[in-house]
């Protein structure tokens, strides 16, 4: 890996990344949480929100290795500018044209589906740059502080536009929203223009397609023979998203709406707790340091698994749907704790056994599987609860029980780094 010449970690550009990264994350996802708001609303089917939840999960598979090899061969800052222009312009786009195409609920959700595919696509294409930059800004040894900080803005603008979009969409609708997530990714395409990031042009040889499959053909080569607890890292990041992550982004927001009756707003401030508890697991990487390693993390995720029970608990028992709401928050925001700090230590480990070259490559490579990971997971809990509706407490115990074999198993397996 290349030595930066940075020698702090708050330097001026890596702000800037930071700055543009608390903005477009918000009105990411005040964006895509309000449309999936928006169709769980209008159907008041669970599996049709997973649907909707899960199938835009497609483009970010397929766009995200290409944009791994962009931002190996390009300018970091201006894959970020072109990115968030586009982001833009398709919300314009979408507003324009919705307001003449919604007159059923077929068409309105086919609308949402094609909306969520095209900011998909972008962020595919967005992420490996941004983490691919990371190395080239911050001294090698706050590297871990500094994946760190990344994660800790990713869940504070992730929360505060959860947050918004519940509220909002409750209140307001979701024109406000297309208009609020507008002004945020124009707003970060500013600040790309400010940003320096160190390129080093890298030959070319062959047409594009050529290139792409040359380039993946290298990551995969590397992260399967010459490094294969990469592939083994990835296979175990794909059972617990499946099984854990999913049934959060999903199933909480189906059982505080189908199951508690409880309004749109409180699924707002629901999923606003589980980002903050990716906020405080950050802040726990960040402070841990080189302490945090892979082979100790994936124990917080059998425990929180143990918690997670609390939720399958509240839903047997007859208590008030308030108390009940109360829990699944706080089980909910303890997982994604757990699930912070096991994100900031994979991602430190990748980056420091990958050689700068292949870095953008690998991670795309690598994330991909938590996008495929969530697309099944969340057409299989949109399908599950809808399913076992009167009993949807067997989904969080099977789920529960599951996930904490696979990270027990997987604790194990890493203690021999």
């Amino acid at each position: 890996m290349e030595t930066t010449t940075v020698t702090k970690l708050w330097n001026r550009d890596f702000s800037l990344v930071i700055a543009g990264q608390v903005i477009s994350i918000f009105g990411n996802m005040v964006l895509s949480f309000a449309l999936a708001l928006f169709v769980l609303d209008i159907s008041g089917s669970a599996a049709m929100y997973g649907l909707v939840s899960g199938l835009p999960y497609i483009s970010l598979i397929i766009l995200t290795p290409i944009g791994g090899i962009m931002a190996d061969r390009l300018k970091k800052q201006k894959i970020m500018f072109w990115l968030d222009v586009s982001t833009t312009f398709i919300i314009l786009l979408y507003m324009m044209v919705s307001g003449f195409l919604i007159s059923d609920i077929p068409t309105a959700i086919l609308i949402v589906i094609v909306k969520l595919l095209a900011l998909n696509a972008i962020q595919g294409m967005y992420i490996p740059a941004v983490q691919a930059g990371v190395p080239s800004l911050v001294p090698s040894d706050k590297l871990t502080s500094g994946n760190a900080a990344v994660g800790i803005v990713n869940s504070f603008s992730s929360m505060a536009g959860l947050s918004v979009a519940g509220v909002l969409y409750g209140r307001f609708g979701l024109f406000p929203i297309l208009a609020a997530s507008a002004i945020c990714f124009a707003i970060t395409a500013v600040m790309d223009l400010f940003i320096r990031i160190p390129f080093k042009k890298q030959d070319a040889a062959g047409n594009v397609f050529q290139l792409i499959k040359s380039d993946m053909s290298l990551s995969v080569k590397f992260a399967v023979k010459e490094k294969p607890i990469l592939a083994k890292l990835a296979f175990i990041i794909f059972l617990i998203i499946t099984l854990l992550a999913s049934l959060l982004i999903i199933g909480l927001p189906v059982l505080i709406t189908l199951h508690l009756k409880l309004g749109m707003e409180l699924v707002g401030i629901n999923q606003s707790f589980l980002m903050l508890g990716g906020i405080i697991g950050g802040i726990i990487a960040g402070i841990m340091g080189s302490r945090l390693t892979l082979s100790r993390s994936f124990l917080y995720i059998a425990v929180s698994c143990i918690l997670l029970t609390s939720i399958g608990i509240v839903l047997i028992i007859d208590v008030p749907a308030f108390f009940a709401y109360i829990i699944m928050t706080i089980s909910g925001t303890l997982v994604l704790v757990t699930m912070q700090i096991c994100n900031t230590a994979a991602i430190t480990f990748v980056q420091n056994v990958t050689p700068s070259e292949l870095i953008g490559k690998v991670l795309s490579i690598l994330m991909i599987v938590p996008f495929i990971a969530n697309a099944l997971g969340m057409l299989l809990f949109g399908t599950l609860f809808e399913y076992f509706a009167g009993i949807p407490w067997i989904v969080i115990f099977v789920t529960a029980i599951l996930s904490a074999i696979i990270a027990l198993f997987s604790c194990r397996f890493f203690k021999k780094l």
